[in-house]
């Protein structure tokens, strides 16, 4: 893929195609890497990231997420109708 820079004030810019906007999760906040072959553009956090680390020390500490989300809600259908 081509493109040009972009001069904004005194610096410059890239335009990114939409769709490798949607492809690479790619938001307001990025991380501009530089490598050997030139430059990395990459989401600065991916979404849910730690989450499962999250989860495994809750559980290793006695959380049972799933009853703790539920704690306290109930419903009538639920409890009366409702069969597993």
């Amino acid at each position: 893929m081509e493109t040009k820079l972009v001069k904004i004030g005194n610096s410059f810019g890239i335009r990114i195609p939409k769709s490798l906007i949607q492809q690479y999760d790619l938001s307001n906040d990025i991380e501009i890497d530089p490598t050997e072959n030139g430059i990395l553009i990459k989401s600065k956090k991916k979404a849910r990231a730690g989450w499962n680390e999250q989860l495994a020390t809750a559980i290793q500490q006695g959380h049972q997420p799933d009853d703790e989300l539920l704690e306290g809600f109930t419903d009538e259908v639920t409890d009366k109708e409702w069969q597993w």
